[in-house]
């Protein structure tokens, strides 16, 4: 019975997580509560499927190839899911699918490393309940949370010598991400200074031509304003080491991240260097302006699970004392506490708003059921996911117009809006229901552009339920 138990818990467990995280990123997608990542992955990955260019005209660079931002070869590999599942729900479902099944290389590492069946349990539950895996699995759809899915395995396989295994996790791994190969990079080469392990000199030379061809390649002359991403004056410049605990986001993280496994991850220095590497080129390296990849939140710190649970594996194995019963309701505590302080996704599921659909949702699903099925649209980033497959979705930007006389708002500078292409209609819903991001605004800036676009009879109403508006676009704002 008790081989029965250890030998099927870790699979129950990761499928339990699999069906909440589901669970959650569906119904924050029904309520209407993801937004313009999704927006742009989505269409890509449909595009893909019919077999045209993905040029997003959602994005913020509209109609420039989904690989001119990021190098994310990982749709194309998944867009035939769409000849079955034509719907952006199949890629929320799949991320949860390969993020909460990773957890069992960490698993099996941690019984290659003869760690106690307590510890093994307590590792993968924190590892599945990690900060940065509940915030991505709330944050719409990621490249980079695909490629957090696979990490694990590349540890694992490449820590047990299984060649063409690691080989085929590689070329996952570096068709999710155009940085990825850096992590690729830095685990070989901690491998293999403690190994000397000839594979992970093959795999740290392929990781470098990688990214050679990448960046010193493919972005500086194949793409419209080259790596968009990178200090300014280029990549390797203006390096300052101080960057890495500057602000109180990155102090916060930096504390998030050791104590999440207890600190343990501290005591395997040299393991720890790819989880360095991973926020040192998101804090030094990555541009400045991009300061939401520097927090707790979002999907930027997903793939921190993965590199932490690693030096915590061979910090337990290393000190035997460790490897006991009180290790794991440790583990587990902290993990607990962190779920307790941060109130992270999972204890939605004890909160009467998550299950609530938001009053306003079959108003916009009403106003959706108008469009024809071809026709261009404008929307607010919430409800792009939900028209997407067409050709033409654009999103809507907020912004000021100058006016020199004529004004329509009575002073010089007016709120207005601007989007890509020429859509047909305009989609937007202005009820109490959605915050800033959404609007990319606030909501009274927001309506008063709505009110300017009407005065200039840029738009027209066609069809209103509530606070949901479908409008004819008459003209270029």
């Amino acid at each position: 019975m008790k081989k029965k138990v250890e030998r099927y818990l870790p699979y129950i467990i990761c499928s339990l997580f699999f069906i909440a995280y589901s669970v959650l990123s569906i119904i924050r997608h029904n309520h209407f509560l993801s937004g313009y990542d999704l927006g742009i992955s989505d269409q890509a990955v449909w595009l893909m499927s019919k077999f045209k260019d993905p040029l997003s005209s959602s994005h913020a660079y509209a109609f420039t190839s989904l690989f001119s931002d990021h190098v994310e070869i990982i749709y194309a590999l998944l867009s035939p899911i769409y000849w079955v599942f034509d719907d952006p729900r199949i890629l929320l479902v799949l991320q949860a699918f390969i993020i909460a099944f990773s957890a069992v290389p960490i698993y099996l590492f941690a019984q290659k490393k003869k760690l106690r069946f307590s510890v093994k349990i307590a590792l993968l539950i924190s590892f599945l309940m990690f900060y940065g895996i509940q915030n991505a699995l709330w944050a719409d759809v990621h490249s980079l949370v695909f490629a957090a899915g696979f990490l694990s395995w590349f540890i694992y396989f490449l820590e047990v010598g299984k060649t063409k295994l690691t080989l085929f996790t590689f070329f996952l791994l570096i068709s999710c991400k155009e940085d990825i190969a850096m992590f690729t990079f830095l685990i070989t080469a901690v491998l293999y200074i403690v190994q000397r392990k000839k594979a992970a000199l093959v795999f740290m030379g392929l990781s470098l031509l990688y990214l050679g061809v990448l960046f010193g390649i493919y972005y500086p002359h194949f793409t419209p304003n080259g790596y968009r991403f990178d200090n300014e004056g280029g990549l390797l410049t203006n390096v300052d080491l101080t960057n890495m605990y500057n602000t109180p986001d990155k102090r916060t993280v930096l504390l998030t991240s050791m104590a999440w496994f207890g600190f343990l991850p501290i005591l395997s220095p040299l393991y720890l260097l790819p989880a360095v590497g991973d926020l040192f080129h998101y804090f030094v390296l990555g541009n400045g302006h991009v300061t939401s990849a520097q927090g707790m939140f979002l999907h930027y710190r997903v793939t921190l699970a993965a590199l932490l649970a690693w030096p915590t594996i061979m910090t337990i194995s290393k000190y035997k004392k460790l490897n006991t019963v009180w290790t794991a309701l440790y583990l587990l505590c902290m993990a607990l506490l962190f779920q307790y302080l941060l109130h992270l996704p999972l204890s939605y599921f004890a909160k009467s708003w998550f299950w609530r659909e938001p009053a306003s949702v079959a108003n916009i699903r009403l106003m959706i059921s108008y469009l024809p099925a071809d026709a261009p649209v404008v929307s607010q980033v919430n409800i792009t996911p939900h028209i997407n497959h067409r050709e033409l979705v654009m999103t809507l930007w907020p912004e000021k117009k100058e006016f020199s006389k004529a004004s329509l708002c009575g002073k010089r500078s007016c709120n207005w809006f601007r989007w890509a292409g020429s859509p047909r209609y305009l989609l937007v819903d202005t009820s109490t229901d959605w915050d800033p991001r959404y609007w990319l605004t606030d909501r009274d800036t927001f309506i008063d552009g709505i009110h300017n676009l009407e005065k200039a009879k840029v738009i027209a109403v066609d069809k209103q339920q509530g606070s949901a508006v479908l409008y004819k676009v008459l003209k270029s704002p």
